[in-house]
């Protein structure tokens, strides 16, 4: 019953947290470079993209009010930001 009832209001409320975590790797991951002009067709930029169209999609979602959607696509677009800083720093080493 309680665990219905946590699952019941993850699925009403936005994903506030994950949308912030989300917007917070992606500009991590504009301050190391990975956006650079000269960086445009690198793996990293190409993941950073993937990651800005994922938290677009999050966003989507939230207009929607499909909040479990919408919280996926955030966890998933703050990961492929992390890859794309992690994938940056070992590229400039």
């Amino acid at each position: 019953m309680v665990m219905a009832l946590v699952v019941a209001s993850c699925a009403t409320t936005p994903p506030v947290q994950e949308m912030s975590e989300a917007r917070s790797a992606i500009e991590s991951a504009r301050q190391l470079g990975v956006d650079k002009p000269e960086q445009k067709s690198s793996k990293a930029t190409l993941e950073l993209k993937s990651a800005e169209q994922s938290l677009q999609e999050a966003a989507d979602a939230i207009d929607k009010k499909y909040y479990d959607l919408a919280r996926r696509k955030a966890v998933e677009a703050k990961r492929k930001a992390q890859r794309a800083a992690k994938i940056k720093r070992t590229s400039s080493q």
